[in-house]
């Protein structure tokens, strides 16, 4: 990110309504851990890296969750990377689970891979849950990303709850740059040329993704990951 993109981001952090937007969502997550045992469901990307931090926020020891979707769908490099700005931002109760799927090659060219993980991960979720006493999980949904998601934050999932719901792409990177906070070096790279209202942090190779821009991390950006 340049320094002029840079300051107009500051610019929208120092905008009244961002600051409302702030606190009231630091009061919707105080809310909810006041209730009862929470956990921040985190990804890496923009929205679950400034939803941690407002998480930390209000309770510093809060349980962080990343699934990790394999090499296949994130490569090594990208996955350590969220796992170093997480300890960065100040996760200290960083839990990482996975399928465990990397290391079977005859998945490589399954087009279920995401469905296989993604359900293994519901599984996995359900067991932490009962196990660490989970009454919510935090998640970073918001509603102007899609009409899906927009259907979602409007009916949230039964022990879910999205404090951006209602936060734009500004807000969020307003929030990350006048936090300092660390993000992943793909958005620098992707950002500048899809906008950063586009710019999106997704699993690679996966046709789910394929209106959000993961096209553009396989087919020109990332060759070197093909048929890895």
């Amino acid at each position: 990110m340049n320094e002029k993109e840079k300051q107009m981001f500051l610019a929208w952090s120092h905008r009244p309504e961002f600051a409302v937007l702030v606190q009231d969502t630091l009061a919707t997550i105080k809310q909810h851990v006041d209730a009862g045992k929470c956990m921040v469901a985190y990804s890496g990307g923009k929205d679950s890296t400034a939803m941690l931090h407002l998480a930390l926020q209000v309770c510093p020891e809060i349980d962080v969750f990343l699934w990790d979707q394999g090499m296949y769908l994130m490569p090594r490099e990208v996955h350590v990377e969220i796992c170093v700005n997480a300890r960065k931002v100040g996760a200290k109760n960083f839990i990482v689970e996975s399928a465990k799927v990397q290391n079977k090659p005859e998945i490589v060219f399954n087009p279920d891979l995401w469905g296989v993980s993604h359900r293994t991960h519901y599984a996995v979720i359900g067991k932490l849950r009962r196990e660490r006493g989970w009454m919510t999980q935090f998640v970073g949904l918001r509603a102007e990303e899609s009409c899906s998601r927009k259907r979602v934050c409007s009916k949230p999932r039964r022990g879910e709850v999205y404090p951006l719901d209602k936060w734009d792409w500004r807000s969020v990177w307003a929030y990350i740059v006048s936090r300092e906070l660390p993000y992943p070096k793909l958005y620098d790279v992707y950002g500048p040329l899809l906008g950063w209202d586009k710019a999106r942090f997704v699993n690679f190779f996966s046709k789910r993704f394929e209106n959000f821009g993961s096209p553009y991390l396989d087919g020109f950006f990332f060759p070197q990951y093909r048929n890895k």
